[in-house]
């Protein structure tokens, strides 16, 4: 009997032995898969429950704009909490309708998400910061980043510290493409009639020409390099509308996120006007280039490019110009530099004091608690600041460097 017993215990003893390896090595070649890139499929993304947007699935606008539409009544962060909490109350899927394709089958065997950054001179943190953003919260097995360079040929790649980790993802899933205005330009005879103005001249201004000759030949959404895109952005993507948003509180396009079609009736408009406006993409001149009469509303122009509520890209923007002071956020930040502050702020974590507090800022900020349900975040243009880790933009930029090194499996996102 004792000799019956022992063969048993070690028999049990060889088969817990046996499925710890398995799964030490299956772990471990889920590591290799995801640092090596040898898969670039969507991997089984969690965040508290939430899991990627059904397949086919998109926006219900109306239902965005009564719960987040209404800035005078309705606060940032009542809107977050319901972009948080009650995705199948907005997301429907695709309906259908004669002669408009539904969204594709998210594989590479189709036509990816099309989305585009611009970046003028040398390559630095803050654009690679962008570009981590998109590979950690899109699905890579139906996304592509085109990265317009103003300096593709004189940019040594390899030699870049900040752009050499995410080589391996080209041209997959970024693409670098070289920004020339005149090849842009020739390409279609809705462009008549730029070469009658010195473009020479566009220096800061170049971004916002950038982005509405970029959609109209290629389409897709276009991004800012100050704009980290936080969630799958299919549900917007593939809803049957252009899309922009709301510059702040006032009745004017901010187009840090700006979605068209190609040769859409839209950027025909747009940049029609432009041209015969000294070449001036300003967003504060895009409903009028939209009017089609003299003082158009927001209601009208919305039948060309759809503004959305700011909350969706830019929790913090309303609080920041005192139009909802009192909002309390999550993180509770003021201005657009706290999210680079490496020290833990007043009011950031009400009811906690920054004086009494002996921990480190990183046992409070995480990427899972940064503006929940939001789909980017715009940082306008604090491009001189350090990235400390400790601060919120560290935290994010931790965050992608570990997904995208294999150190963790699952990112911020959908399944």
């Amino acid at each position: 009997m004792s000799i019956l017993l022992v063969k048993v215990t070690n028999q049990f003893v060889i088969v817990i032995i046996v499925i710890i390896v398995l799964f030490y090595f299956t772990f471990i070649c889920l590591n290799v898969n995801v640092a090596d890139n040898e898969s670039i499929a969507a991997l089984p993304l969690l965040l508290n429950g939430r899991k990627r947007p059904k397949q086919g699935h998109i926006v219900r606008v109306n239902r965005l704009e009564k719960n987040c539409g209404d800035i005078e009544n309705i606060m940032i962060e009542n809107c977050l909490k319901y972009l948080d909490d009650n995705e199948d109350d907005y997301m429907i899927s695709f309906p259908t309708t004669a002669g408009v394709l539904p969204p594709p089958p998210c594989s590479l065997d189709h036509s990816p998400m099309l989305l585009h950054v611009f970046w003028k001179g040398q390559i630095t943190d803050k654009i690679a910061l962008m570009m981590k953003s998109f590979l950690y919260s899109q699905p890579l097995e139906c996304s592509k980043l085109y990265v317009w360079l103003d300096n593709l040929n004189d940019t040594n790649f390899n030699d870049n510290e900040h752009i050499r980790p995410l080589l391996k993802y080209s041209p997959t899933n970024i693409e670098f493409k070289e920004w020339n205005i005149v090849e842009q330009f020739s390409s279609s005879d809705i462009y008549a009639g730029w070469q009658n103005h010195d473009h020479s001249t566009i220096t800061v201004a170049l971004s916002d020409l950038v982005r509405f000759v970029v959609l109209h030949n290629y389409g897709g959404i276009y991004i800012d390099a100050d704009v980290l895109l936080v969630r799958d952005m299919r549900p917007l993507y593939y809803a049957n509308f252009e899309f922009s948003y709301l510059w702040s509180y006032l009745n004017e396009y901010n187009t840090a996120v700006l979605r068209l079609w190609k040769e859409s009736q839209s950027s025909k408009m747009v940049i029609c006007g432009a041209i015969n406006n000294k070449m001036s993409f300003h967003p504060f001149n895009i409903r009028k280039y939209l009017s089609t009469h003299e003082n158009s509303t927001r209601k009208e122009t919305n039948k060309f490019i759809y503004m959305f509520p700011p909350g969706l890209f830019d929790p913090l923007w309303l609080k920041r110009d005192n139009k909802q002071p009192t909002s309390v956020l999550s993180p509770n930040l003021h201005n657009f530099t706290d999210v680079f502050n490496p020290n833990i702020m007043p009011d950031e974590i009400p009811g906690l004091d920054p004086a009494t507090f002996d921990g480190s800022p990183l046992d409070i900020r995480n990427v899972e608690n940064f503006f929940r349900g939001i789909f980017t975040y715009h940082w306008h243009n604090q491009w001189n600041f350090t990235i400390h880790p400790t601060s919120w933009i560290g935290v994010m930029q931790t965050a992608y460097d570990d997904f995208l090194s294999g150190k963790i499996i699952y990112s911020h996102g959908y399944t």
